[in-house]
């Protein structure tokens, strides 16, 4: 079972991401070259240098819900509706974490907690939101401010340790209790709407549509085992990148006790403005293909080619608040639907002319999809990790092959276009040495379509490849061997791999050589701490705040007060930053060495990308759209001549 399942919550309201921006630039993790004007933003540290890294919802309310007996939107249909989803109120706010500066496009949220309250009890229920990154990012917002994030993407997972109240008045959450497995819950989360100009209220602030369905205990956690409708996007280099050819996003669907089609366009449809105003694009409606072939992709069918299952509602008011763009199509009374749904493929169409229907988006080519469950991996040296994948045609388990290669999407670059630095610091190159990490050519699925890819971190030589950052970044490309030719893939559907560097503690570390060059990386890149709290690159100030960055050093990845908050510290380098913290000196205090009579260099030479031209508005710099941006110039000069 998944969100989409029947019975499901929708809600609506804004979330904030309160995010820092001088880590956005790979380059500004470089001690020697850090400079004090790159944590303002007018000295190069993008538009929120202070921000603190949290991650909430704000004024979430269920607008809707859906139940075996059909929608309900009302109090009076059941009390769910109008009651509010909350953050936690016994600790603070989740976190939102990139998995490295090069790799900016898999933003996960750490240590969130959600509640349901009816303004009575503190929690009719409460679970906690397993970490996840988004996904279909896409050039979804048509106009807005200058800084509006016009970008935008979901969030699926799944809130696991679910506690309910014993007592809740509501059939809606007593069936849906019922119906969850496990302890879980499964939920999903359109965000949009994304403001990044401080001059304006919703500074930080977006907008969230989202939904709560049952979860199911053998099904993949971030993602529906279902149908899985793949949009083409525009080719040209000449456009802004990942803008879909038809004007709609690729989305997911999933046929329910073959009566009925759940169909999610939540992060599918164009919005005006951030106000998320849907752009009214005409009739659409969900069909079946009734073709013979099912291994080509069609895009204009006439009457006879289809099968109808009904029109969206999207232009009705209030049908995306209160339904977050999921609507349920009943095929019972079709008896050519009922016996064929299972092996012909779903569309998205719009009546065209000469009584025919251009096809928008159609179902992966022969319903074959496969994809990785959590597709973000933090991998520590000479150990591994265990990537979970998923095979399935037209929403059935399928035992299959799936084959793997290397694919580093849009990872690479500064993060902020080419905004220049002086004096200059070099960009550096990733998936270097090339045998940083490993991985099977291929893995087979069981009978319930589950595979686990063993993706090994190896020790990489040199021991900094990047130079002034540790680790180093790899990326797992994937497919179904017996893919068929012309098939459109997801563009997001890749694993990234962080694999941090060997390290060996010395047995007594002391501040100067050991502590300091980390603690003063963090300091200067989150200058919210060190300019209101703790100065990470001064000794003194360390000391007096030993205990509570003891405790925080000391929490599990998991939980919201961990630090270093981007989770991008290796193991080692933690333990060795806890053993120093814990180990005084002859004074009572910790070690704190020698200050190093010049600063050091690098012992292996770094390789760097290539300068790509990428124009931005300084503020604008640092963040997806820099990304995408990058990516899009390096994709047009590596076609020159």
């Amino acid at each position: 079972m998944s969100y989409l399942d029947i019975p499901r919550l929708h809600f609506s309201g804004r979330f904030q991401a309160d995010i820092s921006t001088v880590n956005n630039d790979v380059r500004y993790y470089d001690n020697a070259g850090f400079q004090d004007k790159y944590q303002t933003m007018s000295g190069g540290g993008a538009w929120n240098p202070e921000g603190t890294g949290i991650f909430r919802l704000v004024d979430c309310k269920i607008t809707g819900a859906r139940t075996a007996q059909g929608s309900i939107s009302t109090p009076a249909e059941d009390p769910v509706i109008g009651m509010a989803l909350e953050n936690a109120d016994d600790r603070v706010f989740g976190k939102l974490v990139d998995l490295d500066p090069q790799q900016q496009m898999v933003s996960q949220i750490w240590g969130m907690r959600l509640r349901l309250t009816d303004g009575k009890e503190p929690a009719l229920f409460s679970g906690e939101f397993v970490p996840a990154p988004f996904t279909n990012l896409w050039l979804r917002q048509q106009s807005g401010v200058k800084m509006d994030q016009v970008l935008a993407a979901l969030y699926q997972s799944v809130l696991h340790n679910v506690a309910w109240q014993d007592s809740v008045n509501s059939k809606l959450l007593d069936a849906l209790r019922r119906a969850s497995e496990d302890g879980y819950l499964a939920i999903d989360m359109n965000v949009y709407g994304y403001g990044r100009d401080p001059t304006i209220p919703r500074y930080t602030l977006g907008r969230v549509n989202g939904t709560i369905g049952p979860y199911h205990s053998s099904e993949p956690k971030h993602f529906v085992m279902g149908r899985q409708m793949v949009a083409a996007l525009n080719p040209s280099d000449d456009v802004y990148p990942f803008a879909p050819t038809n004007g709609v996003y690729t989305f997911q669907a999933k046929v329910l006790d073959n009566k009925s089609v759940a169909a999610d366009l939540g992060n599918a449809l164009q919005i005006v403005d951030a106000s998320g105003k849907l752009v009214p694009i005409g009739t659409l409606q969900l069909a079946v293909l009734k073709t013979t072939d099912p291994n080509t992709l069609q895009t204009i069918v006439t009457p006879s080619q289809v099968a109808i299952l009904g029109t969206f509602d999207y232009q009705q008011t209030g049908w995306y608040d209160k339904t977050a763009g999921i609507q349920d199509f009943d095929f019972s009374a079709d008896p050519w639907c009922v016996a064929n749904i299972a092996s012909r493929p779903l569309a998205l169409v719009q009546p065209g002319s000469n009584n025919t229907y251009n096809v928008l988006v159609q179902e992966t080519l022969g319903g074959l999809y496969v994809r990785a469950d959590d597709f973000v991996c933090r991998i520590e040296a000479d150990k591994s990790a265990a990537v979970e994948f998923y095979a399935s045609r037209y929403g059935a388990p399928l035992s299959a092959s799936v084959t793997f290669g290397t694919d580093a999407g849009l990872m690479g670059g500064t993060g902020a276009g080419d905004q220049p630095l002086n004096p200059p610091v070099p960009t550096p190159d990733i998936a270097t040495p090339a045998n940083g990490a490993s991985w099977p050519a291929t893995v087979a699925t069981d009978s319930q379509g589950k595979a686990v890819l063993n993706v090994k971190a190896g020790r990489l030589n040199p021991q900094y490849p990047r130079g002034y950052i540790d680790g180093q970044l790899y990326g797992i490309g994937y497919q179904l061997t017996q893919r068929p030719a012309g098939s459109l893939d997801n563009f997001w559907n890749f694993v990234s791999v962080l694999v941090f560097s060997p390290f060996q503690a010395p047995a007594k570390p002391a501040w100067f050589p050991d502590i300091a060059p980390i603690m003063q990386q963090y300091g200067n890149l989150y200058p919210i701490m060190s300019k209101h709290l703790v100065d990470l690159g001064d000794y003194a100030s360390v000391v007096e705040h030993l205990k509570i960055l003891e405790l925080a050093f000391s929490l599990p990845i998991e939980d919201p007060n961990h630090m270093p908050v981007t989770r991008d510290l290796s193991d080692g380098k933690r333990d060795m930053i806890l053993t120093w913290m814990k180990t005084p000196g002859a004074d009572g205090l910790p070690l704190k060495g020698t200050p190093p009579l010049a600063a050091a260099v690098s012992a292996a030479p770094m390789a760097t990308v290539p300068d790509v031209a990428v124009h931005l508005d300084p503020l604008q710099t640092a963040g997806k759209t820099a990304v995408l941006l990058e990516y899009q110039a390096r994709r047009k000069a590596a076609r020159k001549p």
